[in-house]
């Protein structure tokens, strides 16, 4: 008779050790994964917004003044905020226009609005002389 062969209680045990070191490898990647895909989300809406928002200003009737304004808005299920500066420039017939758009309503949402901004969108707006 042979004697059975099988696996020592060692070998299973770090055959075990290697498995859980893949899967907690595995775990943090596909974590960091959807984080990153959770932050390119915002980043996108967020675009969005503030592309909205600049378009609505070429698009006025008459010409916005300088200075800030500010305002709220629910997108995508989400509420934002978003903080405009308009500034002449060194061309007459040109201004500068800069959007910061960050989620309102988050935990530890403090400060102003532009350090929590999501992102900042520079654009122009054509000026009446």
């Amino acid at each position: 008779m042979k004697p059975a062969r099988g696996f020592t209680l060692l070998e299973v045990l770090v055959a075990l050790a290697i498995f859980a070191l893949v899967a907690a490898s595995v775990l943090t990647a596909s974590s960091r994964s959807l984080q990153t895909a959770a932050r390119l989300e915002d980043k996108t809406l967020a675009m969005w917004i503030a592309d909205n928002r600049l378009s609505e200003l070429q698009l006025a009737e008459t010409p916005p003044a300088d200075g800030r304004a500010q305002g709220k808005l629910d997108y995508a299920g989400r509420h934002w905020e978003w903080l405009s500066l308009i500034e002449s420039t060194s061309e007459p017939t040109m201004r500068r226009v800069t959007l910061w758009v960050a989620l309102s309503g988050e935990r530890g949402a403090r400060g102003e609005l532009k350090e929590r901004a999501v992102l900042s969108l520079t654009g122009f707006l054509g000026a009446e002389p």
